[in-house]
């Protein structure tokens, strides 16, 4: 799972990266502070099993505090978007490109409306100008792709748009369905353009982040406004109150885990005025938001569960004796064979069936895994 990280420029992007991920980036207030993407280790968290079986475990690939895991995926930070992107203008296809590596996207907006659609200090600016900016965008630029597919005649027109494509992460079902559904017949302007929001919704699903919520009057009433205007996810958020509680837990000064944090060293004066800052935020939203942008896209719009994996049923432990050690991002479709497939290939051709941790009880083959489910990979 590789989430993009997108967006106008000058809205906190780049801060929003560094949120999730703790990698050093170049973060200015200025236009294009990013030009090559970012790349770094994020995290969807979810409850550890260890509650439910009563025990206490040893994480290998993903981390546990205080009962929640925070389960690995890749996260890259895409160069700043502006107006005419698809034709070039500002870092063009270079932006497009880029993004598309990604599986799902998170688009960072500005939600308190102080900066413009060049990234300009301004007030009062429609942040839904910059959500309807980047879907144009986006759309524009893979209808021109698929507008270049040499379609001979007789041929399926799937497989040239999809060679066209190839690289940029889109499916070939996605497209076949795209042609089925939409009932096209010729590749003009019209049909390449819908084909594009088709098969971009499909494989590049968006969650928005809206950044600066704590700069922003009443912003239950922005974000309720965008969901009137737009089929996306809106979740309000702070970037620069979720970094620097992650930079003062790196550095030992407080103990941040979920939605609080306890001092842990002798703070001065400016320390604890900017924490009591961001413990009124915490109190007024409930979080940061940072990491309810990430569990919004991953389980809600795109349907992935988290799955975890053991040798032994009875106690819970791979081969090195550690106590529910691993837990992957999985497909909203997958079932026990391709969780094998991700322990290991080896695993995987040597797949016999699974065993459902909790119930005892065997799982089907063919049965997509649940959320939170721990799993015996029978070999």
């Amino acid at each position: 799972m590789k989430i993009g990280v997108i967006g106008r420029t000058n809205v906190g992007k780049s801060t929003f990266f560094k949120a999730l991920t703790l990698e050093d980036v170049q973060i200015e207030d200025r236009p294009f502070t990013t030009i090559d993407p970012n790349h770094g280790v994020g995290y969807v968290t979810i409850e550890c099993p260890e509650k439910w079986f009563k025990t206490k475990c040893s994480p290998h690939n993903a981390p546990c505090e205080n009962g929640i895991r925070f389960v690995p995926i890749e996260v890259i930070d895409v160069a700043g978007l502006v107006p005419g992107a698809s034709e070039g203008r500002g870092l063009g296809n270079k932006f497009l490109s880029d993004a598309m590596e990604a599986d799902a996207l998170i688009e960072v907006i500005d939600i308190s409306g102080t900066t413009d659609s060049l990234g300009s200090h301004t007030t009062g600016y429609d942040p839904g100008k910059d959500v309807e900016m980047v879907r144009d965008e986006l759309t524009k630029w893979i209808a021109s792709i698929i507008a270049r597919a040499n379609i001979k005649s007789g041929a399926d027109p799937a497989e040239s748009i999809y060679k066209n494509l190839s690289g940029l992460k889109f499916r070939f079902e996605t497209i076949k369905d795209a042609i089925k559904t939409l009932s096209i017949k010729s590749i003009d302007e019209k049909s390449t353009l819908t084909m594009s929001e088709y098969i971009l919704k499909k494989d590049k699903p968006i969650t928005v982040a809206c950044n600066k919520m704590d700069a922003t009057h009443d912003v239950s009433s922005v974000i309720k406004d965008l969901e009137a205007r737009f089929d996306y996810r809106f979740i309000s958020c702070s970037a620069a109150a979720e970094l620097t509680l992650k930079e003062a837990h790196k550095h030992g000064f407080i103990s941040y885990s979920g939605n609080e944090f306890v001092p842990v060293k002798e703070l001065n004066a400016e320390q604890k005025k900017g924490l009591s800052i961001i413990e009124d935020i915490i109190k007024k939203h409930g979080s940061t938001g940072v990491q309810d942008v990430v569990n919004t896209l991953i389980f809600d719009v795109i349907g992935d569960k988290v799955v975890f994996t053991v040798e032994d049923e009875k106690k819970l432990t791979d081969g090195r004796g550690r106590i529910l050690p691993d837990a992957f991002v999985v497909d909203p479709d997958a079932n026990p064979r391709d969780v094998a497939t991700m322990v290991h290939s080896e695993v995987a051709e040597r797949y016999k069936g699974a065993l459902d941790c909790r119930t005892g009880l065997k799982v089907k083959n063919d049965e997509p895994v649940k959320n939170g489910q721990v799993l015996k990979i029978i070999v």
